[in-house]
């Protein structure tokens, strides 16, 4: 499969399963975890997609992988309705934690900024500047 071919059924896949898990999905834990698909990774032959997603709302990754990866026949045969290809990829899900990371960290740098915001603060009524020179 060309590279180009290959990132069309990867934006093809992304699109049309972003919806059905947003609307269609049949498992009441994949609706309360609001799943967000990130990205789509197919194998160079298009056998095989690895489906990023990421979730918000208050459920177990565990459980709503094993929800994922219970129901993939279901999304399977969803994408191949809507999709005219001669072999439509087995999925296989994995948990994103890029949000989760993302969110960890800018409250992290939040936690530091309040922590250095009081030095300087400090600092500057001592007449010292940024560089601890007076």
């Amino acid at each position: 499969m060309s590279g180009r071919k290959n990132a069309r059924l990867r934006e093809d896949i992304q699109r049309e399963l972003s919806g059905i898990l947003e609307f269609e999905s049949r498992d009441p834990v994949v609706r309360d975890a609001f799943p967000t698909l990130m990205d789509v990774r197919l194998t160079v032959d298009g056998r095989y997609a690895n489906v990023y997603v990421a979730i918000a709302g208050d459920v177990s990754r565990d459980d709503v992988a094993k929800a994922l990866a219970h129901d993939r026949g279901f999304y399977r045969s969803m994408l191949a309705d809507r999709l005219s290809l001669r072999h439509t990829p087995e999925l296989r899900f994995v948990m994103d934690e890029t949000v989760e990371r993302s969110l960890r960290l800018e409250s992290l740098l939040r936690d530091d900024d309040a922590e250095i915001r009081p030095a300087e603060e400090k600092a500057s009524r001592e007449g010292v500047d940024e560089d601890g020179v007076s």
